[in-house]
């Protein structure tokens, strides 16, 4: 377990091989990480991670609290591959699929191919769908997860750890 002050060395010596500046002194303590608004044009801040210190670098396309959010569900590492677990609105998930996940044959006027095979892969649970960058997708996988569309976890294919679960609404 990594301690407030150990964190701030983290952020601290990344500002400092990044030339990085300190936007203000603030952080936000939330219940796995810490959140230190250092960076560059074009980023929020950073977050350390109490569990073992690693540093997740935000970019400035999504709020904070999408940021928040991403980081809370899964979505920090820069790949992440979507396993679907369970489907509890069938439309919604494949239009909300079709527009997010880039593997598959392409998207065409109707019949559309890649229609078809979404709701092939997740007639098949759990499916899973190969590593991508899902960051700017996290605004419509919230709204998911809010309207309870399917549930489904984040896997990190970097680390190959237990996929964190995320629910698409209930579980």
């Amino acid at each position: 377990m990594v301690t407030l002050h150990e964190a701030q060395d983290v952020a601290q010596r990344y500002a400092e091989q990044r030339k990085a500046v300190w936007f203000n002194n603030s952080v936000i303590d939330r219940a796995t990480y810490w959140f230190f608004a250092v960076g560059h044009i074009g980023s929020q801040g950073v977050i350390v991670d109490k569990a073992d210190g690693r540093l997740h670098v935000l970019g400035s396309a999504l709020s904070l609290e999408d940021c928040f959010w991403a980081h809370e569900h899964g979505f920090s590492p820069e790949f992440v591959a979507l396993r679907i677990t369970r489907v509890h609105d069938r439309e919604h998930t494949i239009e909300l699929l079709l527009h997010i996940i880039e593997e598959g044959p392409p998207r065409l006027p109707n019949p559309n191919p890649k229609r078809a095979w979404l709701a092939e892969r997740i007639d098949q649970l759990p499916c899973e769908f190969l590593p991508q960058r899902l960051r700017l997708s996290v605004p419509a996988l919230r709204r998911a997860a809010e309207q309870g569309w399917f549930e489904y976890q984040a896997v990190d294919p970097s680390t190959e750890a237990t996929p964190l679960p995320l629910s698409g609404g209930v579980g």
